[in-house]
């Protein structure tokens, strides 16, 4: 019985743990996929397995049923809403659809007051922080204070490095796509 527990909390928290990294790796215009079908034919499911990319409207076109909405999906609501729409239509009764992004496509800019301003690719546990001591830290001309995450063509933030060395845990998570800007 107490193994019983522990295992179904430790499913609890994988399960928590997957459902948070989904949350943050959304579908942007330009990301691509690998997407592969089962419950159906073999012959029938490679039609499906591809790569396929996000249009620049947020669209991805897949085989029998058009163009889908991808843009802002996590790869797990955009496996329901194609497995939705192929039952819906008719195409398939039990079709079990699995997407992979392409985690080498997401990075994270950072420009500015830093020694060594680039594009780092993007992980889970990439902080502000640590971006820029990615980037050799700030520059002799670089200011702690006013650096901002410009996220989706918008300011999400205004930070100041000296307060987040003092309580780390106000230091924030980058997100693909992220532009930080430190100033000089």
């Amino acid at each position: 019985m107490r193994s019983a527990l522990v295992l179904l909390a430790l499913l609890f928290f994988t399960a928590g743990a997957s459902l948070r990294a989904q949350t943050i790796a959304t579908l942007r215009s330009g990301d691509t996929f690998e997407m592969r079908l089962s419950g159906m034919p073999q012959e029938f499911a490679q039609d499906f397995s591809a790569q396929y990319s996000v249009g620049q409207e947020g669209m991805v076109n897949v085989p029998l049923i058009g163009q889908i909405k991808a843009i802002g999906l996590t790869s797990s609501q955009l496996e329901q809403t194609i497995q939705s729409k192929l039952v819906a239509d008719k195409i398939f009764t039990h079709p079990t659809v699995l997407i992979n992004i392409a985690q080498a496509m997401r990075y994270v800019s950072i420009s500015g007051g830093v020694r060594a301003p680039q594009r780092l690719q993007w992980s889970a546990d990439l902080t502000l922080s640590s971006g820029i001591g990615n980037c050799q830290g700030l520059s002799d001309f670089g200011s702690p204070k006013g650096i901002r995450i410009i996220r989706e063509g918008k300011v999400a933030g205004t930070y100041n490095l000296k307060d987040i060395q003092k309580d780390p845990a106000v230091d924030p998570k980058l997100l693909p796509g992220d532009q930080v800007v430190v100033r000089e």
